[in-house]
């Protein structure tokens, strides 16, 4: 029996996945089912990354979004062969780690649903109809703290009663763990990098300190709320701030939970949009908000990225990865700008020619730079062939 892991991706109104062969995880299906509980629904499917096909058909729920995509499966392979179906799990009360997803694991997610309610509730949706569908087949979740393990306790610990960290665990643990460790593993690949820094850029953003292959800091927090300001969510905020506007508009703590994670970062500074791509065409057009918005992030970005050259004394990369920091010279050059007394040289023809994967600093330059594409579900798939292995 040729035996395969199944890797789920769920989000709020869609949900992906791929079928790897064991062996040597090459892809052998893939799919991606959009508008779930929309009458315009659609899932587009291949095998073996060849003839994409695309239907059009109402999706109502999650398990029939599940269903489709398993009984496609069926027409090829054989269910029996899946010997595990893997989750890139955010956030859970005292577990990290690549775990087998038991009630107990689902217990310790819903103890942390405030931290990631959006992450954790398509999460629970998808495993909990899995588990239905095939009730024989284990079910894995490599979380994305377990990178950040090793940050230690000067930079993980806030400066709050040290018995509410010891009591409800609060304090830093990190999120973009898979694309971090992906983007540390590939710099050191191409470049023999030892100390990186990646810049994680997208909807959702995180810069991380890399050593040795392993996060010694990283800018999001006890929540993915935290650090760089995100599409819609806020990044970091002085405490005090926020209970003073929760004072002055009489807000309920799910109110202002709302406005945090789905009004304000570049789309609260904007006052339009959270995806990069308005946010530069609005400013190209003279929007003074999306400038200020566009401007504001690469500050925060800046400034994570002094902060790690410091925590690592120096590095020998900087990465820029996923949508943003892939696709945006003008967002890379704005972050990179005037750093030339620290090493650091952007090669402004390299860096236009918008490159999928290559270095784009200077060569004089003392740190490089490049453009990675980060691949989140290799590191999850090969920590699920790993689990599988030793289990």
């Amino acid at each position: 029996m040729n035996l395969k892991i199944l890797i789920a991706n769920p989000g709020s109104t869609s949900y992906k996945c791929k079928l790897y062969d064991i062996a040597n995880l090459t892809v052998l299906f893939q799919a991606t089912v959009e508008r779930i509980g929309d009458k315009e629904g659609f899932f587009s499917y291949s095998f073996n990354e060849v003839e994409k096909k695309i239907i059009k058909q109402e999706i109502p729920d999650y398990c029939c979004a599940v269903n489709l995509t398993l009984e496609l499966i069926k027409g090829k392979f054989s269910l029996d062969e899946i010997a595990a179906i893997g989750f890139k799990t955010v956030h859970a009360k005292g577990i990290t780690g690549c775990v087998e997803l038991t009630n107990e694991v689902l217990t310790a997610m819903e103890d942390y649903r405030m931290l990631a309610p959006v992450h954790t509730d398509v999460y629970i949706t998808a495993i909990t109809v899995l588990q239905k569908l095939l009730k024989s087949t284990p079910l894995i979740g490599l979380f994305e703290t377990h990178f950040h393990k090793n940050i230690p306790p000067e930079a993980y610990l806030y400066g709050i009663p040290y018995e509410f960290t010891q009591k409800y665990g609060i304090r830093k643990y990190g999120f973009h763990g898979a694309s971090h460790r992906f983007i540390g593993m590939r710099a050191k690949e191409l470049f023999f990098a030892d100390k990186v820094i990646s810049c994680h850029l997208g909807g959702s953003s995180s810069v991380c300190a890399i050593k040795d292959g392993w996060s010694i800091d990283t800018s999001m927090g006890m929540s993915p709320q935290s650090g760089l300001l995100n599409a819609k969510r806020v990044g970091d905020l002085d405490p005090f701030a926020l209970l003073y506007f929760m004072e002055k508009e009489n807000l309920s703590i799910d109110q202002v939970a709302n406005i945090l994670m789905s009004k304000s970062g570049l789309f609260g500074i904007s006052g339009k949009s959270g995806d990069f791509r308005d946010i530069e065409k609005d400013m190209n057009e003279g929007d003074d908000q999306a400038r200020l918005a566009f401007k504001t992030f690469a500050y925060y970005v800046r400034r994570y990225i002094g902060e790690y050259l410091v925590a690592l004394n120096s590095a020998d990369c900087i990465v820029f990865t996923a949508g943003a920091g892939q696709n945006s010279p003008l967002l890379r050059k704005e972050i990179l700008m005037n750093m030339e007394n620290l090493g650091i040289v952007l090669d402004e023809e390299k860096n236009n020619s918008n490159p999928k994967e290559g270095l784009i600093s200077s060569d004089d330059s003392k740190v490089k730079i490049a453009v990675i594409p980060t691949n989140e579900e290799f590191i999850v798939v090969s920590e699920i062939k790993k689990f599988i292995e030793n289990k």
